[in-house]
């Protein structure tokens, strides 16, 4: 198995990232463990095996600045499942998504637009726990992530260019909830304008809906009750919809 970050063992960095959650207040009861997957092209992501925790990691990603708060992130995931919190109860969730998608008339492109929303709305909720667990020098290395995550150009197809709204939007959330695009932050006014040349380009309506989806998402709670949480979750996926079929000013630049 290839070592972590110089001579940490892959069990060392997991050990190490526990505990920073741990003395963070949130503890990870499950019995977790850390493989690595040369053919991964993402960074990394979580699943559950017979009843053990899997974190499983992209060698590319060993070396990258960002494992701690992969890890932390993964981590995260598995203590919001543990809890059961609505955001993580994976067959009502898809349940809810598949009957809009079918309401709607959505096709499985479009659904999985939908779903990646829905990623958003959780991954956002789970990074509360990350950027609590961070210090500030990995605050700053997860806001040069996020700035990576935008997208300035349009495509000029309706699907693609609601994926990357949604994502700006996301990017953009994370960093207003823990204060990293405050005025006076180093590279906030950069971003901020940045996450705006995609919405300019795309017409007023198209802004419009983008920033009532980035408005929700930096006020999602994750302490929403199960009836709340579904009820948030339809008016988000109302608003996903929206800005996809603001789909006749995207097209027209194509």
């Amino acid at each position: 198995m290839s070592l972590a970050r110089g001579d940490r063992s892959l069990q060392e960095e997991l050990d190490w990232a526990m505990a920073r959650l741990e003395k963070a207040g949130f503890h990870v009861r499950s019995k977790v463990r850390l493989l690595v997957d040369p053919k991964l092209d993402i960074m990394g992501y979580a699943n559950e095996v017979d009843g053990v925790q899997h974190i499983v990691v992209a060698e590319w990603a060993l070396q990258s600045e960002m494992l701690g708060g992969l890890l932390f992130h993964e981590l995260a995931h598995i203590y919001h499942t543990e809890r059961h919190s609505p955001s993580h109860k994976f067959k009502v969730t898809n349940a809810i998504i598949t009957e809009f998608s079918q309401r709607e008339g959505l096709n499985e492109r479009e659904t999985g637009y939908l779903v990646e929303g829905f990623n958003h709305l959780q991954n956002i909720m789970v990074d509360d726990i990350v950027f609590a667990v961070m210090e500030e020098s990995e605050r700053r290395q997860a806001q040069r992530f996020f700035s990576g995550w935008l997208t300035e150009n349009p495509s000029g197809y309706a699907l693609v260019d609601s994926s990357a709204l949604s994502r700006n939007a996301f990017a953009i959330a994370s960093l207003k909830r823990h204060s990293l695009l405050d005025e006076g932050e180093p590279n906030a006014g950069e971003m901020a304008a940045r996450s705006r040349m995609l919405t300019k380009a795309l017409g007023d309506g198209a802004k419009a809906k983008y920033d009532v989806i980035e408005d929700f998402l930096v006020k999602a709670d994750p302490n929403w009750d199960e009836e709340t949480f579904h009820n948030k979750l339809t008016f988000y996926l109302d608003l996903l919809v929206a800005l996809l079929r603001e789909k006749d000013q995207m097209e027209d630049l194509r």
